[in-house]
């Protein structure tokens, strides 16, 4: 049987500055596949040899120079996020409570 803990913390994220520039070094750094030696029009095909080189590439540029972290951290923070420790293995979870009465809860770890 489980052991179970009743030690729920708050939690927000704050990722460090450093972390994130240490993120997008890395991404600068990433040493790419070659390209697929057959390139497949459009479509589910595509990806027969795994993930097409230039979505490869349009997904790495976009967290290296695109994407804006700090947004996304606000939003996490606002919704409520938890901590705590189920059979020694750290749990971290969301809770938001649903506006209606008879809803359907739904855990997301």
């Amino acid at each position: 049987m489980p052991r179970l803990t009743s030690d729920v913390q708050a939690f927000e994220a704050h990722a460090a500055d450093a972390d994130l520039d240490d993120l997008r070094a890395r991404l600068a750094a990433a040493r790419l596949p070659e390209a697929e030696t057959q390139r497949a029009a459009p479509g589910p095909r595509r990806w027969e040899q795994g993930v097409p080189l230039a979505d490869l590439v349009e997904v790495v540029n976009y967290w290296r120079t695109g994407y804006n972290w700090r947004p996304f951290e606000e939003r996490l923070n606002r919704i409520g996020q938890f901590r705590t420790t189920i059979d020694d293995l750290g749990i971290h979870f969301l809770h938001r409570r649903s506006a209606r009465t008879d809803a359907t809860p739904l855990l997301l770890t």
